[in-house]
């Protein structure tokens, strides 16, 4: 990469074929303009939060390094999330794939469609512990503190097990 680029980290899950559609999103990140993927955690199987009457999730965190905007980042991933047919019916519903912006470098942002840090990151471990897995040493904006010192904050512990990368 010859430009500037800001570290960044992004969610995925699926429940919907993620066997399929993680892979595709997967390459379809790879694909993003001015961005590179550098980093990927292990898959972990989640039990869904909120309408638990659906198939348990797969998510992962992948870092990102990218000489995009937070705002052209977001868009590129609601492009993905498109073009994987994801469906934003059921709130917390089945879904082929969904994206969240977890962190943007140092970047704090609270917009009405991008806050940043993502709200759920120290409250889900599903969001958190891959984080934490594949950059421990990053710093949380605005608190000062490595990511992996902050498990105390997380209220929703989903995860059921955890697979290398790219295995189911």
């Amino acid at each position: 990469m010859t430009y500037s680029a800001t570290k960044t980290y992004i969610a995925l899950g699926s429940n919907i074929e993620p066997s399929l559609n993680i892979p595709r999103c997967l390459q379809l990140l790879r694909e993003i303009p001015h961005s590179a993927v550098t980093v990927e955690s292990s898959w972990y199987r989640t039990s869904p939060w909120g309408f638990s009457e659906q198939a348990d999730f797969i998510n992962l965190v992948v870092g990102l390094a990218t000489a995009l905007s937070a705002r052209a980042l977001l868009s590129a991933t609601q492009d993905i999330e498109r073009r994987l047919a994801r469906s934003r019916g059921r709130e917390n519903g089945p879904r082929t794939i969904d994206l969240d912006i977890l962190l943007f470098g140092s970047t704090i942002l609270d917009t009405d469609d991008l806050t940043i840090p993502h709200p759920g990151l120290l409250l889900r471990d599903f969001m958190l512990i891959p984080l934490i897995e594949i950059a421990p040493e990053t710093t949380y904006p605005g608190q000062h503190r490595p990511v992996r010192d902050l498990t105390e904050h997380i209220r929703y512990r989903q995860i059921l097990e955890k697979y290398p990368s790219g295995s189911l």
